[in-house]
């Protein structure tokens, strides 16, 4: 399975313009695993669990999450080591809690968003702020998923000509 994706992958599987990535990229607030040379076939490398950091703060931004609140998420989660993630998603800690535009930085329990007694469900929904669950696991897994399916990226190398006096 492969660890990395280049930046063609990532941006159709999360839905991000590649325009979007370069610009964040350029501007330093975000930087690829294994970023690559200058000119064609050089392509960024990006960890699997930036992959998902990614997706997910774009998700929150498309439903009207704040920059300022997606970015917290994206940062908790890519410094996060894949396998603490994978320790989170054992202990049953696979959501983001979401109330209104507002999110939680931190891996909880579906059921302690969905069916928490010191929520009061009936206010909340006269208000219109309905507490949400963003399932990161799911995300995880078609992220994992995708990187099964592609194919090992293949080492070009180029044969230079020898020039014989």
């Amino acid at each position: 399975m492969r660890q990395h994706m280049t930046s063609t992958e990532l941006c159709r599987l999360t839905g991000l313009p590649m325009g979007t990535l370069k610009r964040l990229r350029a501007a330093g607030w975000l930087r690829a695993a294994k970023p690559g040379a200058q000119g064609r076939g050089h392509a960024d490398r990006w960890s699997l669990a930036q992959v998902l950091a990614i997706a997910v703060a774009r998700g929150l931004r498309t439903r009207g999450v704040s920059l300022d609140q997606a970015e917290r998420v994206l940062r908790y989660l890519w410094a996060m080591p894949m396998t603490r993630l994978e320790e989170h998603f054992r202990d049953g800690q696979t959501c983001l809690f979401l109330i209104g535009t507002d999110v939680l930085p931190r891996l909880l329990p579906l059921d302690s968003i969905l069916a928490n007694e010191q929520i009061d469900y009936t206010t909340a929904a006269s208000v219109g702020l309905l507490p949400a669950a963003v399932h990161v696991q799911r995300i995880w897994e078609r992220i994992m998923a995708e990187a099964m399916r592609l194919e090992p990226t293949e080492v070009r190398t180029r044969k230079r000509k020898t020039v014989r006096p």
